[in-house]
């Protein structure tokens, strides 16, 4: 009898270890994207997709992806004695068993930081107001702040930053002065001077508003359009000579350059080289009355 009833409890302390090591490896084996609620309700926190087919005495549940694993996937096959009551029950949102909980929309923000370096010319000019492409030079920085409303191919900045432009009057026989009138122009250099040089530079405080759209997802491809509002915290005019073996620098201040001017701006990105724009400015440098009419441009790459 000893016997039977020591025989007896092995096998039942062999049965529930046997329950112990399935409820182990059940545990062991959940993900913990899953979680059961009540019986038949389980949930899926930000499932990327969710599909529901019902066929004959069959019904397929396919979840594709969550908020940390796009590569999930998850199946489930479940036997129904009538098709019918189930498309019933689902009509009726309140038995529905799969709850899906997607995050909301948000705003997604970042800042970058910008420098560019490129050439500097004029257009629209009057007759005899030539400038060099080289080396009248442009070099800038600015910092944006970025938002993404509509998903990362649409992006819309705004920020601020500072640029330093020059122009390298082409003709070396004229410099700039200013007349009676304070008007700027262009006046010869006296006889005996020789090594001239004469340039205009402009510092400006500048708000970029711009719009980028991206046509791949590794935002490979891209193009920038937008405005950039320039304050002109310093324009001067400056030109040199050298006469009786003395080198002289002579700065014109106060050149009537005019305090804000706007440049339209088009960039372009692709994988192979660093961004290109290129910025135009319709309005003249000058005030009316104070120089010649003249607008900006200049290209070059951003970083």
């Amino acid at each position: 009898m000893k016997e039977n009833k020591l025989i007896r409890i092995t096998q039942i302390t062999m049965k529930m270890n046997w329950k112990m090591m399935a409820i182990v490896l059940m545990g062991s084996l959940a993900k913990p994207v899953l979680a059961a609620e009540g019986q038949d309700t389980l949930v899926i926190e930000n499932a990327n997709k969710v599909k529901i087919e019902t066929r004959d005495t069959v019904q397929r549940i396919v979840i594709s992806g969550y908020k940390d694993d796009p590569e999930f996937h998850y199946v489930q096959r479940i036997s129904i004695p009538d098709t019918n009551a189930v498309r019933r029950s689902i009509k009726n949102i309140h038995n529905f068993n799969i709850t899906v909980n997607r995050s909301k929309r948000t705003s997604k923000m970042g800042s970058s930081l910008h420098m560019n370096v490129g050439l500097n010319t004029m257009v629209g000019m009057d007759k005899g107001y030539d400038f060099n492409l080289w080396p009248s030079f442009e070099y800038g920085m600015s910092i944006t702040r970025d938002w993404r409303p509509h998903g990362p191919k649409n992006e819309f900045s705004f920020g601020l930053g500072v640029d330093w432009r020059h122009y390298r009057v082409s003709d070396k026989s004229l410099h700039w002065t200013k007349d009676a009138n304070n008007f700027m122009t262009l006046a010869p250099y006296a006889a005996g001077q020789t090594d001239t040089r004469s340039s205009l530079f402009v510092f400006s405080v500048q708000v970029p508003l711009l719009y980028t759209h991206y046509f791949d997802k590794k935002r490979d491809w891209a193009l920038t359009v937008g405005a950039i509002v320039n304050w002109n915290a310093m324009g001067e005019a400056l030109y040199s000579y050298e006469e009786d073996g003395e080198e002289h620098d002579v700065t014109i201040s106060k050149s009537g350059m005019k305090p804000f001017t706007v440049d339209g701006v088009v960039m372009v990105d692709t994988p192979w080289l660093p961004m290109l724009y290129c910025k135009y400015s319709p309005m003249t440098l000058f005030k009316n009355d104070r120089g010649p009419k003249m607008h900006q441009l200049s290209f070059g790459i951003c970083f």
